[in-house]
């Protein structure tokens, strides 16, 4: 596909055209319009630090928990959820972890799982036997599990494809039953929790303690914290744009309008964003993390169109949407929303990608419309996209 260099951005020359009708932006929103950086990536890794230290009695090597994973998960187009990222790492760390501490963890988890109630007291009776167990001090843990590469590459083969969690599951698992540890991985996965419930899953309800903090999952759980992990890392996260840029955009759409599909709620969204949530169409913004608790469950969460059509239909009448995300299940959501005739252009935005050449070169494989280093550069292509059209109008 043939791409033209326009304000910094890259735009695919097949979507010039419609590019120049767009009158409604739907965003994204982390590491779009927020940076998570300091946050939700952050919580991924601590919350399985957390899981495997206290449950294994060992000290997790850095060299274990690269962030690189995590990005790599999430250009599969199957990870919008950062818990079920930390779920897929932890099990396929597990799958590599050394086979006599795999065993002995095993053990104690037969038992406490059928007596322990609640997240908070499960971890502690574990831990606490763990540590009877091995009186010594922490050492440091050793992990060799298959490359994560090899483990996406050996359920897609070298197609670009949408990676589940499920169907990594199957390939950690294959790993532990190889290596003689199959009934402990399948322990293991029962104490991390294999739902989304805060309070009774483990790994959920260490990653949302971890994220939101104390005063905020009270407020959106009605009950915790279970475990005492700090303030809440969404403190560190800060807005990606601001008002005069998102005015200068709103006034190139015409009559259009400005939304957001984003896989958060809208709690904490508000809080950072501040008065910059005043200029989006409220009824245009569709968080996701509350539509799932609402009862709609994970049917809603991306890729799925549910979020980007419910947020079309609130808009209106307008010619041409564009959504702007910033990973492959974004582009995939886009895809699927044509079955349901509704036809949006992409803009892929690569600024704070761990490797922004890498994830332009992916945009580029998987046929974005527009590629941008931010939301400033995308406005600035805009206005002169629209100003072009104006002129050729005239």
């Amino acid at each position: 596909m043939n791409y033209a260099k326009v304000s910094g951005a890259l735009v695919a020359l097949r979507s010039l055209e419609r590019l120049k009708e767009v009158d409604a932006v739907i965003f994204d929103c982390d590491g779009v319009l927020i940076d998570v950086r300091g946050s939700y990536d952050r919580a991924i890794i601590e919350s399985v630090r957390t899981v495997l230290e206290r449950s294994m009695g060992i000290e997790v090597p850095e060299t274990s928990l690269d962030i690189s994973v995590v990005y790599r998960l999430r250009s599969t187009g199957g990870f919008n959820n950062d818990v079920d990222t930390a779920w897929v790492m932890l099990l396929w760390l597990f799958s590599g972890s050394e086979t006599t501490l795999a065993r002995e963890l095993g053990e104690v988890l037969e038992r406490a799982l059928e007596r322990s109630e609640g997240p908070d007291e499960l971890l502690r009776t574990v831990e606490l036997e763990m540590m009877r167990r091995r009186s010594h001090a922490k050492r440091l843990g050793r992990f060799n599990p298959i490359p994560i590469e090899d483990a996406i590459l050996s359920v897609t083969g070298d197609r670009q494809k949408h990676v589940s969690r499920e169907m990594l599951e199957r390939v950690f698992g294959e790993e532990a039953r190889d290596k003689g540890i199959g009934e402990e991985y399948e322990l293991f996965k029962r104490f991390i929790g294999t739902g989304r419930v805060y309070g009774r899953d483990l790994l959920e309800t260490v990653f949302d303690d971890l994220y939101y903090g104390p005063m905020v999952v009270r407020e959106l759980f009605g009950r915790g914290p279970y475990f005492e992990l700090g303030k809440g890392l969404f403190q560190n996260e800060t807005p990606l744009v601001d008002e005069a840029m998102l005015l200068k955009l709103k006034e190139q759409l015409g009559i259009g309008g400005l939304g957001m599909v984003t896989g958060r709620e809208r709690y904490t969204t508000a809080l950072v964003l501040n008065e910059v949530m005043g200029l989006f169409n409220e009824r245009a913004c569709v968080f996701l993390s509350d539509e799932s608790r609402s009862g709609l469950g994970e049917v809603v969460s991306k890729p799925s169109p549910y979020g980007l059509i419910k947020s079309v239909v609130a808009l209106g009448d307008v010619r041409e949407v564009l959504y702007v995300g910033n990973s492959a299940e974004d582009l995939y959501m886009c895809s699927y929303a044509e079955s349901y005739g509704v036809r949006p252009l992409f803009a892929g935005i690569i600024g704070l990608s761990e490797d922004p050449d890498s994830a332009r070169r992916e945009f580029i494989e998987l046929k974005a419309d527009v590629i941008a280093h931010d939301v400033r550069e995308l406005v600035s292509l805009m206005e002169v996209v629209k100003a072009r059209s104006s002129s050729t109008s005239s």
